[in-house]
Parts: C-alpha cells; sequence; structure tokens
C-alpha cells in the first residue's frame, strides 16, 4: 500500500482473456482490537443513555436495541450493572431478572428503582459477585 496517497496496488486476473477482478497484492493487516466486553457495554450503554434518557416508557427504554444487544451479553455484563448500581439506583434493575433469571425485588418495592437497586446490590453479594 502507498501510505502517502492510501492506494492499495492491485493486479488484474485475466480468465481466457478476460480481465475479471483486480486483487490486492498486499491486502492490509489493520485490523482493530476487538472490544472488550466492558467498553463493548459502555457503547452500547451510551447510546441506549442517549436514545431514551428522556423517556418514561418502559416499554421503549428496555425495547431499545442497545438496551436488548447488552441484555443479550449476559451473566457477563452483571457485574458492571451492579458496579454502576453502587454508585446510584439505575434501570438496570429492569435488565438484571433477564439476564439473571432471579428477582430479589419485594412486590411492594417493584417500581421504587431506589429499592429494586438495594435488593439487586444484595443478591449480588449474596450470589458471590465483585464489582
Amino acid at each position: 500500500m502507498d501510505e502517502t496517497l492510501g492506494v492499495q496496488e492491485t493486479t488484474q486476473v485475466n480468465v481466457a482473456g478476460k480481465s475479471m477482478a483486480s486483487i490486492p497484492l498486499n491486502p492490509t493487516q489493520a485490523r482493530q482490537p476487538a472490544e472488550t466486553v466492558e467498553e463493548r457495554f459502555r457503547r452500547l450503554e451510551a447510546t441506549w443513555m442517549e436514545e431514551v434518557g428522556h423517556l418514561s416508557s418502559f416499554t421503549a427504554i428496555v425495547g431499545h436495541p442497545a438496551f436488548r444487544e447488552i441484555v443479550g451479553m449476559g451473566e457477563a455484563v452483571v457485574p458492571l450493572m451492579l458496579r454502576e448500581l453502587d454508585e446510584r439506583p439505575r434501570l438496570w434493575v429492569w435488565a438484571l431478572p433477564e439476564i439473571t433469571g432471579a428477582d430479589p425485588v419485594l412486590p411492594e418495592d417493584g417500581g421504587k428503582i431506589a429499592k429494586m437497586s438495594e435488593a439487586w446490590l444484595h443478591w449480588g453479594r449474596e450470589h458471590g459477585y465483585r464489582w
């Protein structure tokens, strides 16, 4: 590759006298390092909060594609969510039951994010999570 111009050298492939394609002579090896679980979580969280942070609709908040992708990351994100809940109550209380299959929140505390956060932190400690 010509680094000054950003142009990659190619060669023509000829089959039966017909030019078919250009193939790079020196394919670039410039791959981005894979995102860590935390980096992916933070990126998705930022997108999610930017797009739904002003909403009050439970359905819109938990149905957002970034939220769904975070939930799909599974158990690996539980300590990250618990760390955030330890800093202050957050909406991760709605993702944790889907990920863990648990629901430590008392029925009378449903919808009270601070109480729900406390219940999840207690649950996390009881189940050996460290954050």
